[in-house]
């Protein structure tokens, strides 16, 4: 008994064949398609932004270094400003400090003078002694 398809069984097992591919391509192939495009329209939009955050981040990059040229010449600004002043302050307090060192040194001429009047003035009140006693010791040799 072998069994010889017939005509009908035949265009029943194609019906059948074409609903089955209806239903899959209804149930399976539509959606799986459609979440597929759906995916790559996702990453293309995500792509789109990502290369729309790289610019905007270059944009900040440049404004952050910006930010800092300008702060670093500030900076420098700042820091000379301050040397200028110390330099100021400490030639004013150079100069100060040699007024007073000349006048200290003027006052220590003067009494040296005056030290050195007196001393003189010592000497001459005492030179007759002092002849009198080299006269005294010159005679005793």
């Amino acid at each position: 008994m072998t069994i010889i398809p017939t005509p009908w069984v035949m265009a029943l097992v194609f019906v059948i064949f074409l609903i089955l591919v209806y239903l899959l391509d209804r149930i399976l192939y539509k959606p799986l398609l459609g979440f597929m495009d759906m995916r790559d329209a996702s990453i293309k939009k995500d792509s789109k932004g990502i290369e729309g955050n790289a610019a905007d981040i270059e944009v900040l990059k440049k404004e952050a270094d910006n930010i800092l040229q300008k702060a670093r010449e500030e900076a420098a600004l700042i820091k000379s400003k301050a040397q200028d002043n110390a330099k100021q302050i400490a030639e004013v307090r150079i100069s100060d400090k040699k007024n007073e060192l000349t006048q200290k040194y003027s006052a220590f001429m003067a009494s040296l003078e005056d030290e050195k009047e007196k001393l003189k003035a010592s000497l001459r009140s005492e030179v007759p002694l002092f002849k009198e006693s080299l006269q005294a010791k010159l005679g005793k040799l």
